[in-house]
């Protein structure tokens, strides 16, 4: 019994001295992160063929942007949002993609986009129909899976509202601004992503 107590004393003891001890119960917690500090994957590779960093600028409890609770844009599946952007830099992406004003009160964070709606974002600014955005992409923290051909699916669709061709757009998008970031060993993974999905969408095309 008293064994229990103590390591309950113990465990009040660390929490009572944790400045951030809301971060003691999420799931891979390992330090606490800032602006200044940025995690990176374990195991996923960025568009770049580096590792993965994290999307989210500071881990704290308001900081959604539907990552993982890591801050990553590693979902999977469901509507797969790997595509981490600086809301900041957007024009209104929520309302742009039928969505509501919800990323009007995410200003001064960052978002993990989904396939659907960045391709839809970038489509109807290709068309004219909203204003041109060109450098709101976080690319380090886009995973490789994003430029994969298993989720030409999840580039062409999104809640009805879709485009179009709208993968052309979304994918050319993330190749046109990362293209730009990126350093020549980055540029040449990039490129063999983008030429290998690319492949697989001509159809779309004619």
């Amino acid at each position: 019994m008293w064994k229990v107590f103590f390591f309950l004393i113990v465990l009040l003891v660390i929490c009572l001295n944790q400045p951030l001890k809301e971060y003691l119960f999420v799931e891979g917690y390992e330090e606490v992160y800032n602006s200044n500090s940025i995690k990176e994957h374990d195991e996923l590779k960025n568009i770049y063929g580096e590792k993965l960093k994290q999307c989210r600028i500071e881990h704290k409890p308001e900081n959604i942007g539907l990552w993982s609770n890591d801050g990553f844009c590693d979902e999977m599946d469901g509507g797969v949002h790997q595509i981490c952007v600086e809301v900041n830099k957007t024009d209104n992406f929520s309302v742009n993609t039928g969505q509501g004003i919800w990323s009007e009160k995410r200003k001064d964070k960052n978002h993990c986009m989904c396939l659907g709606a960045g391709a839809l974002y970038k489509a109807r600014q290709d068309k004219g129909e909203t204003n041109k955005t060109s450098d709101e992409l976080k690319c380090e923290s886009i995973p490789e899976t994003a430029l994969n051909p298993r989720y030409i699916n999840k580039w062409s669709t999104w809640n009805g509202n879709e485009l179009p061709n709208q993968i052309i757009n979304g994918v050319n998008a993330i190749y046109e601004q990362c293209g730009k970031q990126a350093n020549v060993e980055q540029k040449v993974y990039l490129d063999k992503l983008y030429d290998n999905l690319y492949d697989n969408i001509k159809n779309l095309i004619n």
